[in-house]
């Protein structure tokens, strides 16, 4: 018998095959596997690092003059080079520049910069902006894809320009992570913080380490195609950030005209535009005008001018040091001015709930910085960043209260809607779509210039005229003495009134005015004021008895100039009423230094203040 071993053969059908043969197949399947692991592996790094290769192309830094984000090419509907941002990046109204590092050979680069910048388009609610370089094609960049859409749990890469203390620039840098969740975000108020609606914006929940400066930057799958924008880092929770889906992308990319067909507006339009503030905006009480956002009406090239008006009126505000000629302080010199205007001038801006608001506010950011500041080692700055953020939401808070105030200015707002004729549209300044609409509104005998912007693509009044002036200043009107002279009545029916000290009680105003003005437009007035009160709990003042009759009369003299008469106290108030002299501690009304008196429609405007608080208005009727 030979002894080599017989050939191998098969074994019958059922048979399993000899231990060696499967540890053969074993070890050739898990070398297969790790080999095509291998390869897959480095082709996965390889395809990943070209396509941040290429994001990195398509990435570019927006800088505005207080603050700076991210933002990425995509293709637009025409030639020219568009980019995709958050719009929290480029809302404010600043001036923007576009910024892009061009790596050369042998390591060097340069940066190339792009100051022809201008939104064509945003969706607040998503918070996404569409930017559009003017004179620069699209061939100059390289334009990311967007997804068909975004898929949880896949790989995905982070691009931002992230803020540093310790440099004026930095660089682009990318953050790995995955798509946690595909998601509905709420829409939020940016400027007050208020969810003005819950699950209304298509999100994605992101495990990249988002940064300050990372706004408006693209998220990118494997692939290097876009699944989001960058907007928003989660401060309590680490590893779970905000960017908007893809999908809210392609949604405002649709609304783009190309460049060649954007026109100015036409008669139509502004009508439609004017027509639309009247109805929706400016009828909104007092307690509601702090929740419509100001980009729906207004242009958003106003915005930094509002915020130096804002710095101004708050300086002024401040001054308690009164100047001997005009024995006013800033506040006051500052009412008289602005209640000169036309219209209600401030109205919201000047209401008492406003001012508490400010006042309560400042108190609170005060008392932070006191607190805070005490804790904060010397040569810190940590204090007084603290106290920035605390003024900038009490700044915030005046903010739209002047915003609707000098809408109302722009419009000569009565109280109602009036009819609109659109005349002649000039064109003002083409570069920022800045036109200037002859209009007649009803009621007013005289042609009214109305300010227009096209900004973000669509079309907003304008609170400031050509000069930088508020809008409504070229409308100040001469207004006859008929209008003013005679006598003039308000009242104020019972209502409670708490005197603190658990004194309760009900009180009654009547209050005249009787103006005279001679022929050299010298105005006279007397202000008479009486008030009844009525205790209504168990406790009372030591003063009077369960009634009370309270009183002064006051008396100024001034001139009517521009529609409005400006009056000084002449003469120490006179006392009024049985009570007045031993209760004067509960009048709670101080004499006035000065006094404005302007007609709005048939109503007589008293603007009052007793030289040191910020003016309030008392309508009085014939």
């Amino acid at each position: 018998m030979s002894s080599f071993p017989a050939p191998y053969s098969a074994p019958p059908p059922g048979m399993p095959p000899p231990p060696g043969a499967r540890r053969l197949v074993v070890i050739l399947a898990v070398t297969l596997g790790l080999f095509l692991g291998i390869v897959g592996a480095v082709l996965v790094v390889r395809r990943a690092a070209m396509a941040g290769k290429e994001a990195a192309r398509g990435v570019a830094r927006i800088v505005l003059e207080s603050s700076a984000g991210t933002g990425f090419f995509v293709k637009g509907p025409d030639a020219f080079a568009y980019l995709v941002t958050a719009n929290h990046v480029v809302d404010s109204g600043e001036r923007m520049l576009v910024e892009r590092t061009v790596n050369g050979s042998g390591g060097r680069g340069w940066t190339e910069a792009f100051p022809d910048a201008e939104v064509v388009a945003f969706d607040a609610d998503a918070d996404l902006a569409v930017i559009r370089l003017d004179g620069v094609t699209a061939d100059h960049f390289t334009s990311l894809p967007l997804a068909a859409e975004p898929v949880a749990d896949e790989n995905i890469l982070s691009y931002g320009f992230p803020a540093s203390s310790l440099a004026l620039r930095s660089g682009m840098v990318s953050k790995p992570g995955k798509v946690l969740s595909v998601v509905k975000f709420p829409v939020v108020d940016r400027r007050t913080g208020e969810i003005l609606r819950n699950d209304a914006v298509d999100g994605l929940l992101i495990s990249s380490e988002i940064e300050p400066g990372f706004s408006g930057g693209p998220t990118l799958n494997e692939r290097g195609e876009v699944v989001g924008v960058n907007v928003t880092k989660d401060t309590v929770h680490r590893a779970q950030n905000g960017a908007v889906s893809v999908a809210a992308v392609r949604q405002l990319l649709a609304q783009v005209r190309p460049r060649a067909e954007v026109k100015a507006p036409d008669a139509a339009e502004v009508n439609a535009l004017l027509s639309r503030i009247q109805s929706e905006y400016l009828p909104l009480p007092v307690e509601r005008r702090w929740s419509a956002r100001e980009q729906d009406f207004v242009s958003a090239a106003d915005l930094p001018r509002l915020e130096e008006l804002i710095t101004a009126v708050r300086r002024l505000q401040d001054d308690t040091t009164r100047d001997e000629k005009t024995r006013l302080s800033g506040q006051a010199t500052l009412g008289v001015v602005l209640s000169r205007l036309p219209g209600r001038p401030l109205e919201t801006y000047t209401d008492r709930t406003t001012r508490k608001a400010l006042a309560d506010c400042e108190l609170r950011a005060r008392s932070l910085r006191e607190f805070f500041g005490s804790l904060v080692p010397d040569g810190r700055g940590d204090a007084d960043a603290l106290q920035g953020v605390a003024a900038g939401r009490c700044r915030a808070l005046a903010f739209r209260p002047l915003v609707w105030d000098l809408t109302a200015l722009a419009l000569r707002w009565e109280g109602k809607e009036r009819g609109v004729t659109v005349g002649k549209i000039e064109s003002v300044d083409p570069e920022r779509h800045v036109y200037r609409a002859s209009t007649r509104l009803e009621g007013i005998d005289h042609v009214v210039d109305v300010w227009l912007a096209t900004d973000g693509g669509r079309l907003r009044i304008k609170l400031f005229d050509g000069e930088g002036r508020p809008a409504g200043l070229s409308l100040v009107q001469d207004a006859p003495a008929s209008q003013f002279s005679g006598m003039w009545r308000r009242s104020e029916p019972r209502a409670a009134h708490d005197f603190g000290n658990g004194v309760d009680a009900d009180t009654t105003t009547d209050e005249t005015l009787v103006v005279s003005i001679g022929t050299d437009d010298a105005a006279t007035v007397t202000h008479q004021l009486r008030r009844h009160v009525y205790f209504t709990g168990h406790r009372r003042p030591s003063c009077g008895g369960m009634t009370l009759d309270l009183g002064l009369e006051q008396s100024f003299t001034g001139t009517l100039h521009d529609g409005a008469i400006v009056a000084f106290r002449q003469k120490n108030p006179r006392s009024l009423g049985n009570d007045m002299p031993r209760c004067w501690a509960l009048f709670t009304y101080a004499p006035d230094q000065v006094t404005v008196l302007k007609r709005v429609g048939d109503k007589l405007l008293m603007y009052r203040t007793d030289g040191v608080a910020f003016p309030e208005a008392a309508e009085f009727e014939r």
